[in-house]
């Protein structure tokens, strides 16, 4: 597939390309990288070396995070991923595939409900079709976090963007199983054994996508990029590596 050349014109740190900032690094088959929650492109860094031969890797910050602005209307996980859709149609990229971690495997999820065209093969790590997919203690914890930022944040600013981001987790994401039939990409679904998303609920995603495998790290929790980089991107190159690409 060819690569427009604005795509090999933003290496680190990057550029803004339509609503979000942009870095990539590579050549080949586009590959693009989805932060979560409150971090940006860079919770990926440990995985760079393994997941760039080949490829073009394509990291975004998602909006309201690293170097992205917040952008006009709700902060959701839907308009998240057309975001990235129009990042696509600006790089010149009508498809990719798509690696998601945690809040990123949701907007990834959402971009191949809402744009199936534009994702050929879908890697989610650690993601939920909605906030009670959480395991009871991770979701108390999370809204117990977003309840005491979101009241702090009422007398102090700076806090208001911490506290929109909290509430993605409190209130986001709204995926309805049946929607998953949409996805046309083969999908593989990754969870830590010891992740805060719950067992029942990660079958609920692979069962209800059309083409999807489940991978469990053992002994692991949720934020496999960090501290198991080097088991996830083994996984993420193996399943490149064997499920068809348009």
């Amino acid at each position: 597939m060819d690569v427009a050349p604005t795509v090999q014109r933003l290496p680190a740190p990057g550029g803004r390309v339509g609503p979000l900032w942009v870095v990539t690094r590579g050549e080949g088959r586009p590959l693009v990288l989805l932060h979560g929650n409150g971090e940006d492109h860079h919770v990926f860094d440990r995985m760079v070396e393994p997941l760039g031969a080949g490829r073009l890797l394509v990291g975004l910050d998602s909006r309201s995070h690293g170097r992205s602005p917040r952008g006009a209307g709700p902060l959701r996980i839907a308009a998240m991923a057309d975001d990235v859709a129009a990042v696509l149609d600006r790089l010149g990229l009508a498809h990719a595939d798509v690696l998601g971690f945690s809040d990123g495997g949701n907007v990834a999820l959402e971009l191949a409900v809402r744009h199936p065209d534009r994702v050929d093969r879908l890697v989610v790590v650690g993601a939920n079709l909605f906030p009670e997919g959480l395991t009871m203690r991770a979701l108390v914890e999370v809204q117990l976090a977003h309840a005491v930022v979101a009241s702090v944040a009422r007398l102090v600013p700076p806090l208001r963007g911490p506290a929109e981001r909290l509430a993605l987790m409190v209130d986001d994401p709204s995926i309805d199983p049946a929607d998953l039939a949409l996805v046309t990409a083969p999908t593989l679904v990754v969870v830590g054994e010891r992740d805060v998303v719950r067992p029942e609920h990660t079958r609920l995603i692979v069962d209800a996508l059309p083409d999807a495998r489940l991978a469990v790290v053992p002994r692991a929790g949720h934020m496999l990029p960090v501290c198991a980089p080097d088991r996830l991107a083994a996984l993420v190159v193996d399943f490149l590596a064997q499920a068809p690409a348009r």
